[in-house]
Protein backbone atom coordinates (compact mmCIF):
# COMPACT_ATOMS: atom_id res chain seq x y z
CA UNK A 1 0.00 0.00 0.00
CA UNK A 2 1.38 3.40 -0.95
CA UNK A 3 1.12 6.39 1.37
CA UNK A 4 -1.86 8.54 0.51
CA UNK A 5 -1.19 12.27 0.96
CA UNK A 6 -4.21 14.59 1.15
CA UNK A 7 -4.79 18.12 2.33
CA UNK A 8 -6.07 18.67 5.87
CA UNK A 9 -9.77 19.37 6.15
CA UNK A 10 -10.64 19.41 9.85
CA UNK A 11 -12.83 22.15 11.29
CA UNK A 12 -10.16 23.87 13.37
CA UNK A 13 -7.75 26.59 12.29
CA UNK A 14 -5.03 25.02 10.17
CA UNK A 15 -1.29 25.27 10.75
CA UNK A 16 0.93 26.07 7.78
CA UNK A 17 2.12 22.93 6.01
CA UNK A 18 -0.11 20.39 7.73
CA UNK A 19 -1.52 17.50 5.72
CA UNK A 20 -2.94 14.00 6.06
CA UNK A 21 -0.92 10.83 5.47
CA UNK A 22 -3.14 7.75 5.38
CA UNK A 23 -5.69 9.71 7.37
CA UNK A 24 -3.28 10.79 10.14
CA UNK A 25 -2.60 14.51 10.54
CA UNK A 26 1.06 15.46 10.00
CA UNK A 27 2.92 18.76 10.46
CA UNK A 28 5.35 20.39 8.05
CA UNK A 29 8.52 18.97 9.60
CA UNK A 30 7.36 15.52 8.50
CA UNK A 31 8.42 16.21 4.91
CA UNK A 32 5.84 14.86 2.46
CA UNK A 33 8.38 13.46 0.02
CA UNK A 34 10.06 11.48 2.76
CA UNK A 35 6.77 10.36 4.28
CA UNK A 36 6.06 8.57 1.00
CA UNK A 37 9.49 6.87 1.16
CA UNK A 38 9.29 5.56 4.72
CA UNK A 39 7.50 2.25 3.89
CA UNK A 40 10.45 1.31 1.68
CA UNK A 41 13.11 1.90 4.34
CA UNK A 42 15.25 -1.30 4.37
CA UNK A 43 15.32 -2.55 7.93
CA UNK A 44 17.92 -5.20 8.69
CA UNK A 45 16.95 -8.14 10.95
CA UNK A 46 19.31 -6.71 13.59
CA UNK A 47 17.76 -3.21 13.55
CA UNK A 48 15.53 -1.72 16.24
CA UNK A 49 12.52 0.50 15.58
CA UNK A 50 11.23 2.53 18.54
CA UNK A 51 7.58 3.36 17.78
CA UNK A 52 5.58 5.87 19.82
CA UNK A 53 2.83 8.41 19.54
CA UNK A 54 4.52 11.79 20.12
CA UNK A 55 5.16 12.80 23.75
CA UNK A 56 4.79 9.28 25.10
CA UNK A 57 8.20 8.99 26.72
CA UNK A 58 10.14 8.59 23.48
CA UNK A 59 13.20 10.65 24.41
CA UNK A 60 13.30 9.11 27.87
CA UNK A 61 13.29 5.62 26.34
CA UNK A 62 15.93 6.55 23.77
CA UNK A 63 18.24 7.86 26.46
CA UNK A 64 17.80 4.71 28.54
CA UNK A 65 18.54 2.49 25.54
CA UNK A 66 21.62 4.49 24.57
CA UNK A 67 22.89 4.47 28.13
CA UNK A 68 22.50 0.70 28.36
CA UNK A 69 24.17 0.24 24.99
CA UNK A 70 27.01 2.77 25.16
CA UNK A 71 27.39 3.44 28.87
CA UNK A 72 25.98 6.05 31.24
CA UNK A 73 28.91 8.38 30.61
CA UNK A 74 28.04 8.57 26.91
CA UNK A 75 24.65 10.17 27.59
CA UNK A 76 25.83 12.41 30.42
CA UNK A 77 26.54 15.48 28.30
CA UNK A 78 24.80 17.60 25.68
CA UNK A 79 27.48 16.57 23.18
CA UNK A 80 25.78 13.18 22.88
CA UNK A 81 23.45 14.07 20.01
CA UNK A 82 20.38 11.85 20.27
CA UNK A 83 19.08 13.01 16.88
CA UNK A 84 22.31 11.78 15.29
CA UNK A 85 22.87 8.60 17.28
CA UNK A 86 19.24 7.46 17.25
CA UNK A 87 17.78 8.95 14.04
CA UNK A 88 14.18 10.10 13.83
CA UNK A 89 13.05 8.40 10.64
CA UNK A 90 10.10 10.68 9.87
CA UNK A 91 11.62 14.01 10.92
CA UNK A 92 12.65 15.43 7.54
CA UNK A 93 12.51 19.21 7.31
CA UNK A 94 11.69 20.62 3.88
CA UNK A 95 14.59 23.08 4.31
CA UNK A 96 17.10 20.20 4.71
CA UNK A 97 17.90 21.23 8.32
CA UNK A 98 17.59 17.60 9.44
CA UNK A 99 16.88 14.55 7.28
CA UNK A 100 16.32 11.63 9.62
CA UNK A 101 15.56 9.18 6.83
CA UNK A 102 18.85 9.78 5.03
CA UNK A 103 20.76 9.77 8.29
CA UNK A 104 19.28 6.41 9.30
CA UNK A 105 20.41 4.94 5.98
CA UNK A 106 24.03 5.86 6.77
CA UNK A 107 24.12 4.16 10.15
CA UNK A 108 25.87 0.84 10.61
CA UNK A 109 23.77 -2.18 11.53
CA UNK A 110 22.42 -2.73 14.11
CA UNK A 111 20.66 0.61 13.73
CA UNK A 112 18.43 2.11 16.39
CA UNK A 113 15.74 4.21 14.72
CA UNK A 114 12.82 6.20 16.14
CA UNK A 115 9.47 6.77 14.47
CA UNK A 116 6.14 8.41 15.21
CA UNK A 117 4.45 7.23 12.01
CA UNK A 118 1.40 4.96 12.22
CA UNK A 119 1.80 1.29 11.39
CA UNK A 120 0.42 1.76 7.88
CA UNK A 121 3.36 4.05 7.02
CA UNK A 122 6.09 2.19 8.93
CA UNK A 123 8.77 0.33 6.95
CA UNK A 124 7.12 -2.69 5.34
CA UNK A 125 10.21 -4.70 6.22
CA UNK A 126 9.20 -4.56 9.90
CA UNK A 127 6.72 -7.33 9.20
CA UNK A 128 9.65 -9.70 8.71
CA UNK A 129 12.77 -7.99 10.02
CA UNK A 130 14.03 -6.22 13.08
CA UNK A 131 12.72 -5.58 16.56
CA UNK A 132 10.10 -3.12 17.75
CA UNK A 133 9.89 -1.36 21.10
CA UNK A 134 6.47 0.24 21.47
CA UNK A 135 5.94 2.74 24.29
CA UNK A 136 2.50 4.03 25.23
CA UNK A 137 1.43 6.70 27.73
CA UNK A 138 -1.82 7.70 29.40
CA UNK A 139 -3.66 9.77 26.78
CA UNK A 140 -4.51 12.54 29.24
CA UNK A 141 -0.85 13.24 29.96
CA UNK A 142 0.01 12.75 26.30
CA UNK A 143 -2.48 15.46 25.39
CA UNK A 144 -1.10 17.92 27.94
CA UNK A 145 2.50 17.25 26.95
CA UNK A 146 1.72 17.59 23.25
CA UNK A 147 -0.10 20.87 23.86
CA UNK A 148 2.90 22.33 25.70
CA UNK A 149 5.32 20.91 23.14
CA UNK A 150 3.57 22.80 20.34
CA UNK A 151 3.10 25.94 22.42
CA UNK A 152 6.85 26.07 23.04
CA UNK A 153 7.82 25.42 19.41
CA UNK A 154 8.97 28.69 17.86
CA UNK A 155 8.71 27.21 14.35
CA UNK A 156 4.93 26.74 14.60
CA UNK A 157 2.27 29.42 14.50
CA UNK A 158 0.42 27.66 17.30
CA UNK A 159 -2.33 29.82 18.78
CA UNK A 160 -4.77 27.33 20.32
CA UNK A 161 -5.81 27.56 23.96
CA UNK A 162 -6.07 24.36 25.99
CA UNK A 163 -9.85 24.17 25.81
CA UNK A 164 -9.69 24.15 22.02
CA UNK A 165 -6.80 21.72 21.94
CA UNK A 166 -8.66 19.39 24.29
CA UNK A 167 -11.46 19.09 21.75
CA UNK A 168 -8.99 18.74 18.88
CA UNK A 169 -7.34 15.81 20.62
CA UNK A 170 -10.66 14.03 21.15
CA UNK A 171 -11.47 14.48 17.47
CA UNK A 172 -8.05 13.28 16.31
CA UNK A 173 -7.15 16.67 14.84
CA UNK A 174 -3.70 16.91 16.42
CA UNK A 175 -0.25 15.92 15.17
CA UNK A 176 -0.25 12.19 14.36
CA UNK A 177 -4.02 12.03 14.54
CA UNK A 178 -6.30 9.79 16.58
CA UNK A 179 -4.52 8.52 19.71
CA UNK A 180 -6.65 5.39 19.94
CA UNK A 181 -6.33 4.37 16.32
CA UNK A 182 -2.59 4.98 16.26
CA UNK A 183 -1.81 3.06 19.44
CA UNK A 184 -4.30 0.29 18.77
CA UNK A 185 -2.67 -0.55 15.43
CA UNK A 186 0.84 -0.70 16.89
CA UNK A 187 -0.32 -2.66 19.93
CA UNK A 188 -2.04 -5.22 17.73
CA UNK A 189 1.13 -5.58 15.65
CA UNK A 190 3.16 -6.21 18.79
CA UNK A 191 0.66 -8.82 20.00
CA UNK A 192 1.01 -10.60 16.65
CA UNK A 193 4.84 -10.60 16.80
CA UNK A 194 5.65 -11.20 20.48
CA UNK A 195 9.14 -12.56 19.83
CA UNK A 196 10.25 -9.38 18.07
CA UNK A 197 8.32 -6.77 20.04
CA UNK A 198 8.45 -5.29 23.52
CA UNK A 199 5.55 -3.21 24.86
CA UNK A 200 6.25 -0.75 27.68
CA UNK A 201 4.39 2.14 29.22
CA UNK A 202 5.87 5.47 30.19
CA UNK A 203 4.37 5.00 33.64
CA UNK A 204 6.21 1.67 34.10
CA UNK A 205 9.52 3.30 33.27
CA UNK A 206 8.84 6.04 35.82
CA UNK A 207 7.66 3.86 38.69
CA UNK A 208 9.81 0.73 38.28
CA UNK A 209 12.86 1.83 36.32
CA UNK A 210 15.19 -1.01 37.27
CA UNK A 211 12.80 -3.81 36.26
CA UNK A 212 11.96 -2.32 32.89
CA UNK A 213 15.51 -1.20 32.11
CA UNK A 214 16.49 -4.84 32.64
CA UNK A 215 13.70 -5.90 30.25
CA UNK A 216 15.10 -3.50 27.66
CA UNK A 217 18.61 -4.87 28.08
CA UNK A 218 17.41 -8.46 27.73
CA UNK A 219 15.27 -7.65 24.70
CA UNK A 220 18.19 -5.89 23.00
CA UNK A 221 20.64 -8.69 23.81
CA UNK A 222 22.95 -6.46 25.83
CA UNK A 223 24.71 -9.02 28.04
CA UNK A 224 27.05 -6.66 29.87
CA UNK A 225 24.34 -4.61 31.58
CA UNK A 226 24.90 -4.71 35.35
CA UNK A 227 22.80 -3.43 38.22
CA UNK A 228 25.36 -0.68 38.68
CA UNK A 229 25.02 0.43 35.05
CA UNK A 230 21.24 0.50 35.35
CA UNK A 231 21.55 2.69 38.45
CA UNK A 232 23.90 5.09 36.66
CA UNK A 233 21.62 5.25 33.61
CA UNK A 234 18.72 6.02 35.93
CA UNK A 235 20.70 8.92 37.39
CA UNK A 236 21.54 10.25 33.92
CA UNK A 237 17.92 10.07 32.75
CA UNK A 238 16.21 11.87 35.60
CA UNK A 239 14.27 14.88 34.39
CA UNK A 240 16.64 17.53 35.77
CA UNK A 241 19.64 15.94 34.07
CA UNK A 242 17.79 15.41 30.81
CA UNK A 243 16.75 19.07 30.67
CA UNK A 244 20.46 19.89 30.45
CA UNK A 245 21.58 17.09 28.14
CA UNK A 246 18.63 16.83 25.75
CA UNK A 247 17.89 19.95 23.73
CA UNK A 248 16.14 20.66 20.46
CA UNK A 249 16.83 23.80 18.43
CA UNK A 250 13.87 26.17 18.26
CA UNK A 251 12.01 24.39 21.04
CA UNK A 252 11.82 25.61 24.61
CA UNK A 253 11.62 22.92 27.32
CA UNK A 254 11.93 19.93 24.99
CA UNK A 255 12.12 17.91 28.22
CA UNK A 256 9.41 19.37 30.42
CA UNK A 257 8.21 17.80 33.69
CA UNK A 258 8.78 14.08 33.24
CA UNK A 259 5.93 13.07 35.54
CA UNK A 260 2.67 11.15 35.46
CA UNK A 261 -0.62 12.84 36.32
CA UNK A 262 0.14 16.40 35.18
CA UNK A 263 -3.21 16.38 33.38
CA UNK A 264 -4.87 17.02 36.74
CA UNK A 265 -3.35 20.51 36.66
CA UNK A 266 -5.08 21.22 33.33
CA UNK A 267 -8.41 19.40 33.12
CA UNK A 268 -11.51 21.04 34.52
CA UNK A 269 -14.07 18.77 36.18
CA UNK A 270 -16.20 19.05 33.06
CA UNK A 271 -13.26 18.04 30.84
CA UNK A 272 -12.48 15.08 33.12
CA UNK A 273 -16.05 13.88 32.73
CA UNK A 274 -15.98 14.41 28.97
CA UNK A 275 -12.72 12.49 28.69
CA UNK A 276 -14.15 9.55 30.61
CA UNK A 277 -17.12 9.54 28.24
CA UNK A 278 -14.69 9.60 25.29
CA UNK A 279 -12.88 6.56 26.70
CA UNK A 280 -16.15 4.66 27.03
CA UNK A 281 -17.02 5.52 23.44
CA UNK A 282 -13.63 4.33 22.22
CA UNK A 283 -13.92 1.03 24.12
CA UNK A 284 -16.75 0.12 21.75
CA UNK A 285 -14.29 0.33 18.86
CA UNK A 286 -10.87 -0.61 20.24
CA UNK A 287 -9.58 -3.51 22.36
CA UNK A 288 -9.97 -3.05 26.10
CA UNK A 289 -6.30 -3.81 26.81
CA UNK A 290 -5.35 -0.59 25.04
CA UNK A 291 -6.86 1.33 27.96
CA UNK A 292 -5.90 -1.15 30.67
CA UNK A 293 -2.22 -0.63 29.81
CA UNK A 294 -2.21 3.03 30.74
CA UNK A 295 -5.06 3.27 33.21
CA UNK A 296 -8.41 4.91 32.75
Amino acid sequence: MSVQITESKHRFEKLNGEYYANGFLMYYFYGRDYMIKIPDFPLDPRDLLLATFPRSGTTFTQRIICGLRHGAEAISTESYNLFQEFPHLDLNFPNQYYLGYDLALTKEVPRYVKTHVPLSIAPKSIHNNGKVIFVIRNPRDTMVSLFNFHKNDSTLDFNYDFATYFQMFLEGCVMNGDWCRYNSEWLQFCREHPNRCLVLTYEQLLTDFETHARKLATFLNLPDVTDDLILRVKQETNVEKMRKTTVCEGLKDFVRKGISGDWKNYFTSEQSKRFEEWIEEKKKVYAKDLFELVGE
